[in-house]
């Protein structure tokens, strides 16, 4: 039976690392949503970097690729899209594109599980398939699975209240042993269970980084992110390129 983990921020990079897991990268709000939305609407590659100048110095070597990303929840000046699932549903002409993509928090902690055997990015919208597609893995590799509820990057573990509602998500849809996770939200009488999908609109909105998405107008972003299976597409690590990881669509297939 495959073991699964929910390690919070740095240390659940770090944790993935140790011990050579299967790393599935939640960044609900909104990283994870953005990158599997890309690859659902065709984008056939991603390169994730953790700074706007790297994705600006990449953009000068793939001058075709679409810049995609955000910094204090907002896009970055001169970038074809924001990190905002909805705007990519909405958005024309992405078949067969290449993109680059930076955020503040998703894009560090993809980078930061070099060490890891394999990694994916999941969340809510894709979970049952993330889900599917770690087990998988978690038994080819004979490793463990660790859920790394991404937090904000630079901020205390209250940051990540929804990551680990939508980590939980993904690690009910494994059919393994959940061996190390957070509560749900930190109360009294919270259990270590998951949350109830009806509960997840409410946690997303709640979450201090949903609060602040909200204030900036983005309650659009935050109500999607918070559905369940809304694409089916994986988005997994298949190469480190200097600063960058590069991603693709997991397929299972032969």
């Amino acid at each position: 039976m495959v073991e699964v983990h929910i390690g919070v921020g740095e240390q659940g990079s770090e944790l993935a690392n140790e011990l050579k897991a299967i790393a599935i990268i939640v960044d609900a709000l909104r990283a994870s949503a953005t990158l599997a939305t890309l690859f659902e609407r065709g984008i056939c590659e991603v390169w994730v970097v953790p700074e706007v100048e790297q994705a600006w110095e990449l953009k000068r070597q793939m001058p075709d690729a679409l810049l995609v990303g955000e910094r204090n929840s907002l896009k970055v000046e001169g970038f074809d899209f924001s990190n905002s699932p909805t705007e990519i549903l909405q958005a024309q002409g992405l078949e067969g594109r290449r993109a680059i993509f930076t955020s503040t928090t998703g894009a560090k902690r993809i980078l930061a599980c070099k060490n890891a055997t394999a990694i994916l990015v999941g969340t809510t919208v894709n979970a049952s398939a993330v889900a599917k597609s770690a087990e998988t893995l978690a038994e080819q590799n004979r490793c463990p699975i660790v859920i790394v509820a991404s937090g904000v990057y630079g901020r205390g573990e209250e940051w990540a209240s929804e990551d680990i509602a939508a980590a939980w998500t993904i690690a009910e849809r494994i059919s393994g042993q959940i061996v190390q996770a957070p509560l749900q939200l930190p109360s009294p009488s919270s259990s270590v269970t998951p949350p109830s999908l009806s509960d997840l609109e409410r946690v997303f909105a709640e979450s201090l980084h949903g609060q602040e998405l909200i204030a900036l107008g983005l309650q659009a972003d935050v109500n999607w992110c918070a559905q369940v299976d809304k694409v089916l597409s994986v988005p997994k690590v298949t190469d480190f390129r200097d600063f960058a990881a590069i991603l693709h669509r997991y397929s299972d297939s032969p």
